[in-house]
Order: C-alpha cells, then sequence, then structure tokens
C-alpha cells in the first residue's frame, strides 16, 4: 500500500507537489544524497551549507584530538558529534522490515573520526570528506549517510512535512514539538510514530554517495594508479565477477593516500544529478498509484466477449479513463513542469501502462511496452494468444515525428506482427494543431489504415481563475 492509498489523498497531487509517494511499512531502497542538496530549494534552500558548517565544527574538533581515548575530550566530543539517533519513518534506507533508519552508536561513530583522522590531512580538512565519509570506513552505507542527513536537517524536514501535510489535507496527524517549534505530521495511527516526508528531488538509488567505485572514477587519478585502477576491474571481470569488491576497492584507496584528495576534488566537481523519476529504472516511481486513483475498481461487462473482444475493451477502457483523468481531473497537471512547458511524453506512456495494466489483468490480456522488433518501435502490444492483437502508439502533439512520415512504419509493423489494429493516441499539449492536421492529412490521403485518437491535455485556468475573469 501507497502512502497515498493510505491517507486518502491524491497521489497525482502528490507527484505535483514533488514528495515521495513511498510504501508504507516497507523501505524503498531510496536515500538523501547529500550532493543533491546544492540545488535544493524551499524548506531546503541552503541546506548543503547547513551540512558543512556542522561537519566543519567536526573536523575543529577532530584536528585537536592528540589520542583515540576517552581520556582526550576532543576524541569524546568528536565521537558524540558523530553519533546520530535512528531516523524514524522516512520509508528509506534498505531494512527488510519496517522503515526506521540507523543508528550510529558509540562503536560506528568511533570508526567515523579514527578514519577521519587519517583521511583529512591529506585533503586539507575540506569536511566533504564526511559526506565521503561511507568510501573510507567499513560499515557505513549510503542508507546511514541518508539518516545522518535527515538528522542534521530534521528541522528542516519537518517544516517540509508540515507544510505538504497541510497542503494535501491529510486528517490522521500528529504534533511533534522540536527545538522548541510545532510541526503536523501525518500519522498512521495514535500511538505510533510520526511519518517524515522527503521530496523527491534529493533522493537517489541505493548505493550512490558511498559508491567506492564511482568515487574512483570521478577522482583524476595519474596514469600510474588509473592503470593500476584498471587492472582491478580486468581482474574481477575475468574472475567472472562484475567488479572488484568493496573490500578490495577500499583497500585500493586506502594503501594509496596520495589519491584521497583526488577523490574528494572529484566528488565537489561531480554535477548533482537527481535520479530520473520519470524514467525509473529503479522501480519506485509513482505511476502504479497514480493509475489506481485513475481507474479505481473497474466495473465492466465483460458477458459474451471473445479474445478480440477483450482486447479491445481492455485498450477502450484504458483510453476513456486517461481522457476523463487528463480532460476533466486535473490529471494534466502530471504532464507539464513548473514553468508550465509539457514534459517528456514518456511520463503520458508510463501513466498509460500502468492503467493497462490493471485493465489488462481484470480482462486477462497481456499487456507488452516497448516491443522493438520489425520495422519500427511502438510503445504498447494488447493481445490474447498469438491472434488477437492491438498495439498503441503514443506522441504528444508537438513531437515532431508526427509530421515526418514516421508513421508510415506502423502500419508496415502491424503487417509484420500480424497486428489487427493500430491506434495512435495523440496527446494534444498545445493549442497549436499544425503537427495533427498535417498528420490526419496525410493519413486519409495515403489511406493508411491507423485509427487516430486524440485527447486534450491543454491546460485549462481552474474555476476561481475564470470566476475572476469574468
Amino acid at each position: 500500500m501507497y502512502f497515498n492509498q493510505l491517507f486518502k489523498v491524491s497521489a497525482i497531487q502528490m507527484r505535483k507537489l514533488g514528495v515521495f509517494n513511498r510504501e508504507i511499512g516497507s523501505d524503498s531502497k531510496m536515500f538523501v544524497d547529500p550532493k543533491l542538496l546544492e540545488n535544493a530549494t524551499d524548506e531546503f534552500a541552503g541546506a548543503r551549507n547547513d551540512v558543512l558548517k556542522y561537519f566543519s565544527v567536526v573536523i575543529a574538533l577532530i584536528r585537536q584530538i592528540k589520542a583515540e581515548k576517552d581520556t582526550d575530550l576532543f576524541w569524546v566530543a568528536a565521537k558524540n558529534s558523530m553519533r546520530f539517533k535512528e531516523t524514524s519513518n522516512t520509508g528509506l534506507g534498505c531494512a527488510e522490515e519496517g522503515t526506521d533508519g540507523n543508528a550510529i552508536g558509540k562503536v560506528l561513530s568511533a570508526r567515523i573520526v579514527s578514519r577521519a583522522r587519517t583521511v583529512l590531512p591529506h585533503v586539507e580538512f575540506q569536511p566533504e570528506v564526511l559526506e565521503l565519509i561511507g568510501v573510507f570506513t567499513e560499515g557505513l552505507g549510503c542508507d546511514r549517510i541518508s539518516d545522518m542527513m535527515v538528522s542534521i536537517l530534521k528541522p528542516r524536514f519537518l517544516a517540509y512535512t508540515s507544510r505538504v501535510t497541510t497542503a494535501l489535507q491529510i486528517q490522521q496527524t500528529v504534533t511533534v514539538q522540536f527545538d522548541g517549534k510545532t510541526y503536523t505530521c501525518p500519522q498512521t495511527k495514535k500511538g505510533e510514530k510520526p511519518i517524515i516526508l522527503v521530496p523527491r528531488v534529493l533522493l537517489k538509488p541505493m548505493p550512490i554517495a558511498a559508491d567506492i567505485g564511482e568515487a574512483i572514477d570521478n577522482a583524476d587519478l595519474n596514469e600510474k594508479t588509473r592503470n593500476a585502477a584498471n587492472k582491478m576491474f580486468a581482474d574481477a571481470r575475468e574472475r567472472g565477477a562484475a567488479s572488484p569488491t568493496t573490500s578490495e576497492l577500499r583497500s585500493f584507496i586506502l594503501t594509496r593516500p596520495t589519491i584521497y584528495r583526488e577523490i574528494v576534488e572529484g566528488y565537489k566537481r561531480a554535477p548533482a544529478i537527481p535520479y530520473d523519476f520519470d524514467r525509473d529504472p529503479r522501480k519506485v516511481s509513482d505511476f502504479d498509484p497514480i493509475a489506481a486513483e485513475i481507474v479505481g475498481t473497474p466495473k465492466i461487462d465483460q458477458t459474451g466477449l471473445d479474445s478480440w473482444g477483450k482486447v479491445r475493451l481492455c485498450v477502450t477502457e484504458t483510453i476513456s479513463h486517461l481522457r476523463q483523468s487528463i480532460e476533466d481531473n486535473r490529471l494534466s497537471d502530471a504532464l507539464y513542469d513548473d514553468q508550465g512547458k509539457p514534459r517528456k511524453e514518456l511520463i503520458a506512456q508510463r501513466i498509460i501502462f500502468s492503467i493497462a495494466k490493471i485493465f489488462g489483468k481484470f480482462c486477462n490480456v497481456d499487456v507488452v511496452r516497448e516491443s522493438n522488433s520489425g520495422p519500427g518501435p511502438v510503445d504498447f502490444r494488447f493481445s490474447v494468444g498469438e491472434k488477437d492483437r492491438l498495439i498503441v502508439e503514443t506522441k504528444l502533439s508537438t513531437h515532431e515525428r508526427l509530421k515526418d512520415g514516421y508513421y508510415e512504419q506502423l502500419p508496415a509493423y502491424a503487417k509484420a506482427e500480424s497486428i489487427k489494429n493500430l491506434i495512435l493516441l495523440i496527446i494534444r499539449v498545445t493549442d497549436d494543431d499544425k503537427h495533427i492536421d498535417a498528420l490526419m492529412k496525410a493519413i486519409k490521403l495515403k489511406s493508411l489504415p491507423i485509427q487516430v485518437t486524440v485527447i486534450d491535455a491543454v491546460r485549462k485556468p481552474s474555476a476561481s481563475k475564470l470566476r475572476t475573469t469574468m
């Protein structure tokens, strides 16, 4: 069950707000990447500086340590500064059960401070080392780095959660007091821990920040060291492994202190690239709950339908529900960015596929996405067996290929694959219909067996704006 389903709020609105629609009761294998804080806005504007300031204070303590003993007050203070309580209910990380974060206790904090003492003198005590500490330290994965970020920035996460909770009009809430301020957070039931919401723009799939291989790739190594690294990876491939083990990679780094600086500088130079939730190779995005919201509980009659009838019904219901949601129920908001520009047509394709899967299961129709055989690719194939098959291709109305003759490939593909029918589904995202008009004329002129369906996703003024202009 997803967050929006448990709290009975809109998955479409959650996407518009940019909040991660997590699954309840299990961790998502996602983490807060400190690098992505560089470009954060709203409650997280300036958050990266907060993290670096926090680490700068810790590093100042580390520089004063004379001995790693509890009689050394700086050693104790540095360890305490790197101890963090477990972060509850973010739904991030990789726990097999539950959603609590991982604490950093006295053993691990001592290991962090000790390893930082080794690395920091070689990199001029740059605070970014503590963002990368998982690269240098055993037993410290990016899930713990993520929990560290949430702990250091807890007031910001609480403020974000409180704002989103209000915007979504969530009813099941609890009041949280922190540092003299009051926040409102979702709560699954009375007595349970509050849920902390996380913006999608801060998330990446595990592991990234503590990925030692990536740290080495980003480092500007000299020729000798780069050759040694390449040999290590080649040796791993020879023995059938995709890459060297984590311990081998870490040993490679720790036995070559001269590359510490290159790793830190490479990390600082690397661009902050957010995870592509639209393409979503890790399948953690919100298309399934959006589709479930659109479809609701299917109520369609299949009585007396043969296999081809079921295929047609599956496609008809998919397009009908998509049309209604786009034209009448503001799904079009998910198809545009914050500047009002149409987003990649991949968004529409993923939503269509998620809707089609629901009706495919209901109608016992096989729905396959992105076949690439024959004269050209198509987006979806709906089929029952080998004989009753239909294909759907989806394009935004602004797509250049609507006018360059590409659509002529579709009948050839359909014939090659023994497809009974093909549909070109156009999502209209601008009032300029020149591409659509040219396409319709060409199809009619050449008598191409293509059924064209247009869904109007051009954004309409809200009712309140209409009233003010009357």
